[in-house]
């Protein structure tokens, strides 16, 4: 991706789904030591941060049980917009093989919506393992929208 314009276009959509890619060192749990804004970021990060915020959102709007108790909990979450939804602040710290091993996001006040959360995300496995040298834990910001229900067709009446 050697064009300028491409690459700004790119960071700028990768920058629509990562708030903030977030970079932390020290031990787990710690504050975050440092971060950089996606337009400072290599482009690895950026690109990486992109594939795990797809993975994520498929797994969250898949058809799973806990993704459709997920989906029905925000939509009724205060200010969740019925068509988009809410954006969730995660933070992902993901291994040397590309699985996530740990979430920390702001917890959902039902007890349930945390658990699916976690349940979802850790141990889900990504495409690749993160970029060399990429400090976590990656942070973004995860627009996940309501699961559109279709209602039962009527029986017929013959």
């Amino acid at each position: 991706m050697t064009d300028p314009h491409r690459r700004r276009a790119f960071r700028r959509f990768v920058s629509g789904l990562a708030a903030a890619l977030g970079v932390a060192s020290g031990p787990a749990g710690a504050a975050s030591a440092q971060s950089i804004s996606p337009d400072a970021a290599p482009p690895a990060w950026i690109a990486y941060a992109g594939i795990v915020s797809e993975t994520v959102r498929a797994r969250l709007t898949g058809d799973d049980p806990a993704a459709m108790r997920l989906s029905d909990d925000i939509a009724r979450l205060p200010g969740a917009d019925p068509q988009e939804g809410i954006t969730l602040k995660v933070a992902f710290w993901i291994d040397g093989n590309g699985r996530i091993t740990r979430i920390e996001h702001a917890p959902f006040a039902q007890q349930p919506a945390n658990d699916d959360l976690q349940a979802l995300l850790v141990g889900l496995s990504l495409a690749q393992s993160p970029p060399e040298k990429m400090l976590l834990p990656l942070r973004l910001a995860i627009r996940i929208k309501p699961k559109p229900r279709t209602t039962p067709a009527s029986p017929d009446k013959n």
